[in-house]
């Protein structure tokens, strides 16, 4: 089967485990996670809240960067020309009490995250990070949420969750960098095509 026909299947089997829950962008944005993850199971855990699709590129649209916590989420992010992404654990040499994550989150909040895309997709204490700095110095336009974790994750995303910032997340302790990645690239698809 050539590659191609390989990918459209997949993504076809990918919507079909989207169903009805979502429609429009955010069943192709729930649909490209899923794609990512190889896991139908995968759909009962995504949750979306406030317009993520909308706030997010009208953000990218102003210009906005994004804010990866990890190396391996920004490495797997297709950034197109004129498109900045910061990385926090590049950002902060060392946690001072936190994670590397977590401090780095906080040293490149205004140039990266407030205002922003938030993507988090290993570090649980980067988010935490996000929600103290989206209330004490400027929220981000969307928070992608899908850090993977036993300790901390849950309670990190439930903190997300009743925040009333627009976010994209997978619940509980499932989640993972490509995932992140495959929802920032979603949103980012737009200024690809130009």
């Amino acid at each position: 089967m050539p590659p191609e026909e390989i990918e459209a299947r997949s993504r076809e089997m990918a919507r079909e485990a989207v169903g009805v829950r979502w429609r429009g962008e955010e069943a192709e944005l729930a649909a490209s996670i899923l794609y990512a993850s190889g896991d139908p199971g995968l759909a009962g855990d995504l949750r979306f809240s406030g317009d993520p699709v909308t706030a997010a590129r009208a953000a990218l649209d102003r210009g906005c960067a994004l804010l990866a916590d990890v190396g391996m989420v920004a490495a797997g992010i297709r950034l197109p020309a004129e498109r900045r992404v910061g990385v926090a654990v590049q950002l902060a040499a060392t946690g001072g009490g936190t994670t590397r994550a977590a401090a780095g989150i906080k040293a490149g909040w205004d140039g990266y995250g407030a205002g922003g895309v938030a993507v988090i997709g290993n570090a649980p204490t980067a988010l935490l990070a996000v929600l103290d700095l989206a209330e004490s110095c400027g929220a981000p336009a969307c928070v992608i949420a899908t850090c993977p974790g036993f300790s901390i994750a849950t309670d990190a995303k439930e903190a997300l969750f009743s925040s009333g910032l627009p976010y994209v997340a997978v619940a509980g302790t499932r989640g993972g960098s490509g995932l992140a990645a495959a929802a920032a690239n979603y949103l980012l698809g737009p200024w690809r095509a130009r």
